[in-house]
């Protein structure tokens, strides 16, 4: 199955980017959320922004004339309330205030010590449990207040492993030779720097380095989409293991100079990269290029299928699959055989069809006239319309 995977080239998609031109606040984009109510929700670095579908509204999170700061994660909860991660706290909007925003009703909590807590990353477990990763730290939300689950050390990519544990990156070397060291943050501390959490222990791999060829700190994402298969990001790009076997992804090695920082899957089944060289597919066992040029921060997928890549400064880009819809005599048409089309000033589109008459299609239903309607011959081989929107038909 894996050999097989399916890319689709970037002619497919219709490509449209939003800027703060379009109304951002900021053209660096950090995370992307849709909630229940079918707003998108984007994290920049000038704050959070709002997007209905054709406009952006800056969501004062703080009040009307509050100086919004930098929005680094996002998160939805089943709940429909909608989790914030700033680099001043996590706030929490209800999910009535997610419909009609009031930041009266904004809560903030502060998971460090003092005002200045950042929060990095942000992850809602299978069993609805809230993970906040920190520069101080790893809390799990509980009973309406935050507790340390890993005190101390720069949090920076939380996932979930099939099992339900939590693999973690660390942004500084984790001791795991010396357990007495553990929360240390020193910089220069061993260990790798990558983790697995059960709840109460973690479990390090410091030979998985070593199996993928990079350094102890060049782990950069670990995570399982299924059962099975555990997807690698580091400094030499993209490894997965499938049930206990490693396979390095072409292109692979440090000295090509293209980390890989995450992976991500769409509701389509593609496995999207994010490169320092630009956005990828995995196509079996390599990866294709899409866009060299476009480098992603973020990637999420709506539930209608379009792709949303923030970027470090070209701001949002919306990637739609172009889509086709064949219509055949099972939809209502006369036969097969089409042989002239016309898009009409009112955007009915007319078919001339091979002896079969002339179809009108309004977008749900068709309707066909032959003979027996004024039609002087059913075959039809050209349309057209004239100034007065008259239709002219040969036959």
């Amino acid at each position: 199955m894996l050999a097989l995977n399916a890319v689709e080239p970037p002619s497919a998609y219709v490509r449209t980017t939003f800027t703060i031109e379009d109304g951002l606040p900021d053209s660096n984009v950090n995370a992307i959320v849709q909630s229940q109510n079918g707003y998108l929700w984007v994290g920049t670095q000038g704050g959070l922004a709002r997007f209905d579908g054709q406009h952006f509204t800056l969501v004062r999170l703080r009040g009307e004339h509050s100086r919004e700061g930098q929005v680094n994660a996002l998160v939805n909860a089943p709940n429909g309330d909608l989790w914030v991660g700033t680099d001043a706290g996590l706030a929490q909007v209800p999910r009535e205030a997610v419909d009609h925003f009031d930041s009266g009703l904004v809560k903030f909590y502060h998971l460090g010590t003092g005002l200045s807590d950042q929060i990095i990353c942000l992850h809602l477990d299978r069993g609805g449990v809230l993970w906040a990763g920190t520069n101080r730290g790893l809390y799990q939300f509980d009973h309406g207040h935050f507790v340390t689950a890993i005190p101390d050390e720069w949090i920076t990519r939380i996932e979930e492993a099939a099992n339900g544990h939590l693999l973690i990156v660390f942004g500084r070397g984790y001791s795991a030779h010396n357990p007495q060291t553990a929360h240390s943050s020193g910089a220069n501390s061993l260990g790798s720097t990558f983790a697995e959490w059960d709840g109460s222990q973690l479990t390090f791999r410091p030979e998985l380095s070593r199996q993928l060829g990079v350094e102890e700190n060049e782990i950069f994402q670990v995570s399982e989409f299924h059962a099975g298969v555990t997807w690698l990001c580091t400094a030499g790009g993209v490894a997965r293991r499938v049930n206990g076997s490693l396979q390095r992804l072409s292109p692979y090695g440090v000295s090509l100079k293209n980390p890989t920082y995450r992976v991500y899957e769409d509701i389509h089944g593609t496995i999207w990269a994010v490169t320092q060289k630009g956005l990828f597919q995995v196509a079996g066992d390599h990866l294709e290029p899409f866009d060299p040029a476009l480098l992603a921060r973020t990637i999420y997928c709506d539930p209608e299928g379009d792709l949303w890549i923030g970027t470090g400064d070209m701001g949002l880009v919306r990637f739609r699959r172009r889509t086709i819809q064949m219509y055949t005599q099972a939809d209502g048409l006369p036969n097969d055989k089409v042989e002239a089309l016309l898009v009409a000033h009112d955007g009915t589109l007319w078919a001339g069809n091979n002896c079969g008459g002339l179809s009108r299609f309004d977008g749900q239903h068709v309707t066909t006239y032959s003979e027996k309607d004024g039609l002087t011959n059913s075959c039809v081989w050209s349309l057209a319309e004239d100034q007065h929107h008259d239709l002219w038909i040969g036959t």
